[in-house]
């Protein structure tokens, strides 16, 4: 049974990149896995404004749907672009869906699939959250600036949490093909179970795999920060981490590993809540 990887592209009121769709590609050419785009045509409810207006709604209106309509045609041409001399099949699942229902409608279709693939920037952070509690299946992020490679080396990040053991779960579909795993910990920012840490590792090299131990300290660095450093020291190619172990309201608040990777990663990343 192959891996079913999902790639919801928007087209209102920000078009998705190119690039995400060539980094989608590269991810599931890789792992043999299937690849379905979802792209949606998206429809702008009547508005029938109480008081008199210079703003034509009705105008305005059908300029967002056409602009939907033709970022979804030009991401269509991408994708057949992209695969046109590789053999390499994508689905397309083209969808109409009214404002402000949009990301809700991505999340109902991502639970159909093993995990869905967005870029990590400030632009598509409310759909990453959406699709992260929404669909109870994990996301990859990829930096907007980043070109798809190989997927060798993956670090873990392990803090013993719940959410942290459920990332680990979803990566395996990556864990199976890498050659190395790390266990990245930092010790000076929460405290760490080290026997069930070691657990972990003896677990991981039990299964075949070569397995690094780094224990890192923070140094006034925010966790992200520090879990990113260490894995692109250590030429890690995926991330794996947990997402909002905290509640939303309190990450939301305080901030957060997952906030912050949502917007600010510096490579890619798999976030399972």
């Amino acid at each position: 049974m192959k891996p079913q990887f999902h790639l919801p592209l928007s087209t209102y009121p920000d078009a998705s990149s190119f690039a995400i769709i060539d980094n989608a590609i590269g991810l599931a050419r890789q792992n043999d896995a299937h690849l379905v785009a979802s792209i949606p045509q998206v429809r702008i409810p009547q508005v029938h404004p109480p008081f008199p207006t210079v703003i034509d709604v009705e105008t305005w209106r059908g300029q967002a749907e056409r602009y939907s309509r033709d970022s979804g045609t030009s991401l269509r041409e991408h994708v057949a672009d992209a695969i046109s001399e590789t053999g390499f099949e994508v689905r397309i699942h083209g969808f109409e869906v009214r404002e402000p229902f949009v990301y809700e409608r991505f999340s109902e279709i991502a639970k159909c699939y093993d995990l869905s693939i967005v870029e990590a920037s400030e632009l598509s952070r409310q759909l990453s959250e959406t699709l992260l509690f929404g669909s109870g299946r994990p996301l990859v992020l990829f930096p907007a600036t980043s070109d798809y490679s190989r997927v060798d080396t993956i670090a873990v990040a392990w803090d013993g949490s719940a959410t942290a053991a459920r990332a680990l779960s979803c990566a395996r579909v990556f864990i199976e093909r890498a050659i190395k795993v790390q266990v990245i910990s930092i010790t000076d920012d929460k405290d760490i179970d080290e026997a069930n840490r070691a657990l972990l590792i003896s677990s991981l090299k039990h299964s075949g795999l070569d397995v690094d131990d780094v224990s890192i300290q923070a140094f006034g660095e925010t966790a992200t920060a520090a879990i990113q450093s260490a894995a692109l020291e250590r030429k890690a190619d995926l991330l794996v981490a947990g997402g909002f172990g905290h509640s939303r309201l309190r990450e939301f608040i305080l901030g957060g590993v997952t906030r912050e990777l949502l917007v600010k990663a510096e490579l890619p990343v798999l976030l399972a809540h």
